[in-house]
C-alpha cells in the first residue's frame, strides 16, 4: 500500500478521487481548478488510470502527477482520445509548449503521454494479444530529445565561499544547519533525510551512518556523515525529543507545529529569506543541495562511482542530471592533478577544523570546540 510523503500527496490524491464526478463541469472563475475534461466520454478514463495506479501501487506523488496531466489532455483534446490520430497528437505537443515551456518539462510531456496511452490503448503484438510494453502508433513518432538550443542555465548553483556564508547566517539554528551540511554531503533527498528518526542515526568516533529506512527512492541503505558530523551530532545533543528513538531527527522549534516533522517548505523559506539577506541573487532551495553536493565532489576530484555510490544510484546515468561543473571546472581539476595550479584550499575538503588541544572534531564555521571552549583559529 503506498505511504503519503512529505508533500501532502495522499490528500490530494484523495480530493481529486472525491471530486471526479465533477471533472466535466467548466470551474468557476476564480477557482483553484483551471481545466476540466471537455468530452464527457474521455471521462471513463480517469477510472482506467485509477484502477492501473491500484495494481501498479505507485507512490501518490505519480498518481497526482498523471492525473493532473491526463486532466490537460482532456482540456485540450476535445474528442473522443481512442479514435485520435497522429495530427491530433502533433496538435496537443503544439498547445502544450506554451504550458510546458523548460526543456525538462518539454520532454516530461512525451514521457507522460506515451505512458498514458500505453496504459489506455495499449497496442496489440504479432498474435492480436494486447501489450503494454508496446508503445501505440498514434504517439510512437514523439522524441524526448530537446533543442539543446532551448535549456537554461540553472540559477542554484553555489559557491564554496556562498554556501559558507549560508550556514554561517543559521549559526543560533543549529538545527538548520545540521541539515543543511548533511544534504550537501551525502546527496539524500530532501523526503529522504526529513523521514530519518533518530534510531537511524549511527554515531561513531569520528562519522557517522545515516539510515534511510523509509521512503528512499533508491531503496534502503544509508548515507555518509563525514563533514558534517559536528552539526549532526551538535544538534542531536541539543535534539529535545532525543530520548524517543522513534521521533523524527529534523523537527518543528517554532511557535507553530512544535515538534513536528520539518518540511522541506519551511527550509526553503528560510534558504530565501538567507539569501535576501546575504545578497545571493540566487534561487536556492532543498533539492539545490543535492546538486551543488555533487558538483562539489566533482570539484574535488571526487570518481563517478564515489559519487555514484554516496548518493546510492544504480548507474551513473544521473551525474549528468545533477553535476553542474564546466569546462572551466575540469580545466582546473586537470590543471591540479598535473601540479600546474595551486588547489583551492575553501573546498569541501577542508569543511573539519580540528582542535589542537583536545583533538575534537568541530565544524568550519566554528570559532571556538565544542568539546574543551577553546579558540579553534
Amino acid at each position: 500500500m503506498a505511504e503519503d510523503d512529505l508533500y501532502g500527496n495522499k490528500k490530494r490524491y484523495e480530493r481529486f478521487i472525491k471530486n471526479l464526478d465533477n471533472l466535466t463541469q467548466v470551474p468557476k472563475v476564480g477557482g483553484m481548478r483551471k481545466y476540466y475534461c471537455k468530452n464527457q466520454i474521455n471521462h471513463q478514463y480517469f477510472s482506467k488510470l485509477i484502477n492501473h495506479f491500484e495494481v501498479r501501487d505507485l507512490s501518490y506523488f505519480r498518481r497526482v502527477r498523471v492525473l493532473n496531466f491526463f486532466t490537460f489532455i482532456t482540456y485540450i483534446l476535445d474528442k473522443d482520445l481512442a479514435i485520435c490520430d497522429r495530427n491530433d497528437i502533433n496538435g496537443f505537443i503544439a498547445v502544450s509548449h506554451q504550458t510546458y515551456k523548460t526543456a525538462n518539462s518539454k520532454s516530461d510531456v512525451v514521457k507522460e503521454l506515451k505512458t498514458i496511452w500505453k496504459v489506455l490503448f495499449p497496442e496489440k503484438d504479432s498474435q492480436g494479444r494486447l501489450d503494454e510494453t508496446l508503445t501505440p502508433y498514434v504517439v510512437r513518432h514523439l522524441t524526448r530529445k530537446v533543442d539543446k538550443s532551448k535549456e537554461k542555465l540553472r540559477n542554484d548553483r553555489l559557491t564554496w565561499e556562498e554556501f559558507q556564508r549560508i550556514l554561517n547566517f543559521f549559526s543560533n539554528d543549529k538545527r538548520l544547519q545540521a541539515y543543511l551540511m548533511l544534504s550537501l554531503e551525502s546527496l539524500g533527498r530532501p523526503q529522504e533525510i526529513l523521514y530519518t528518526r533518530i534510531k537511524d542515526y549511527e554515531f561513531h568516533d569520528t562519522f557517522g551512518k545515516v539510515w534511510i529506512s523509509e521512503h528512499g527512492k533508491e531503496g534502503t541503505g544509508f548515507l555518509q556523515c563525514i563533514d558534517s558530523y559536528p552539526y549532526v551530532m551538535e544538534w542531536y545533543r541539543l535534539h529535545p525529543l532525543k530520548q524517543d528513538s522513534n521521533a523524527f531527527f529534523f523537527i518543528n522549534i517554532g511557535r507553530k507545529g512544535n515538534y513536528e516533522q520539518l518540511n522541506n517548505h519551511c527550509i526553503n523559506q528560510h534558504l530565501y529569506q538567507a539569501c535576501k539577506v546575504l545578497q545571493i541573487p540566487k534561487t536556492i532551495t532543498c533539492y539545490s543541495l543535492k546538486r551543488n553536493g555533487v558538483t562539489f565532489r566533482r570539484q574535488r576530484g571526487d570518481s563517478d562511482i564515489q559519487i555514484q555510490h554516496a548518493a546510492r544510484w544504480t548507474s551513473t546515468k544521473q551525474l549528468k542530471i545533477y553535476d553542474m561543473t564546466t569546462q572551466e571546472d575540469a580545466l582546473k581539476i586537470e590543471l591540479q592533478k598535473r601540479g600546474m595550479l595551486e588547489e583551492n584550499k575553501t573546498k569541501q575538503d577542508s569543511a573539519i577544523k580540528m582542535c589542537l588541544f583536545c583533538s575534537h572534531r568541530n565544524g568550519f564555521t566554528a570559532d571556538f570546540c565544542i568539546n574543551c571552549k577553546r579558540p579553534l583559529d
